[in-house]
């Protein structure tokens, strides 16, 4: 089954235009060609319960919607937080865990009502990889796990999805930074190596404007 991007726009619509400060520090995120962009304020709508305030900035494959495609459901998010809650690893099980909980149960609710998001599970730990000494140095966290949920938008079956977290804070200002990789794939996939290449031009790029934490 193939959707448009009017799936998108239904995920987006459920996004409420909440008020707050727009993050302090300006981030540039260069995709391929084909991929899809999008901004939206936190907490969204369809999870209110989330603690983090602040932006996601998101980065669509272009078979995200595509059951068929080697790059379903495969994406790359940024958050620009204030300050608290720290991102520990509590916090970011936690957090992250309401998100999809949230966003399964509001898209599910026309065509799958019954479904119960209390059953999806997230373990997240440090990823055994070290982060190169400089990232070190800035104070920036490495984290790698997975997430049972049912995908909402296109099959409505059980899958796991792959995650990679990078975190890292301004010393300055407070504001935490979140960045994910998110698939399905095996990790040994190309989407992998593709988004795992933009998450290593994304912290070149953006790390040298955050004042470290040291």
């Amino acid at each position: 089954m193939r959707l448009s991007l009017t799936v998108l726009a239904m995920m987006i619509s459920m996004v409420s235009a909440l008020p707050g400060d727009e993050p302090t520090t300006e981030i540039q995120f260069d995709i391929p060609e084909g991929w899809k962009s999008e901004r939206i304020e936190l907490p969204p709508s369809f999870a209110p319960d989330m603690e983090l305030q602040g932006t996601e900035d998101v980065r669509f494959a272009p078979g995200m919607f595509q059951a068929k495609s080697d790059s379903f459901f495969s994406y790359i998010f940024v958050f620009q937080l204030q300050a608290k809650p720290k991102l520990t690893l509590e916090v970011l099980d936690r957090e992250l865990l309401v998100y999809y909980r949230g966003l399964a149960k509001a898209v599910s609710k026309r065509r799958n009502p019954k479904l119960d998001t209390e059953q999806f599970s997230l373990q997240l730990k440090e990823a055994q990889k070290t982060v190169a000494k400089a990232r070190d140095a800035r104070g920036l966290k490495r984290y790698a796990g997975d997430l049972k949920w049912v995908e909402p938008f296109v099959t409505q079956k059980a899958q796991t999805l792959y995650l990679e977290v990078d975190t890292w804070a301004n010393s300055k200002t407070g504001e935490n930074y979140l960045f994910v990789c998110v698939s399905p794939q095996d990790k040994k996939a190309e989407i992998w190596k593709t988004m795992l290449e933009l998450r290593e031009k994304f912290l070149k790029t953006n790390l040298p404007k955050i004042p470290s934490l040291n």
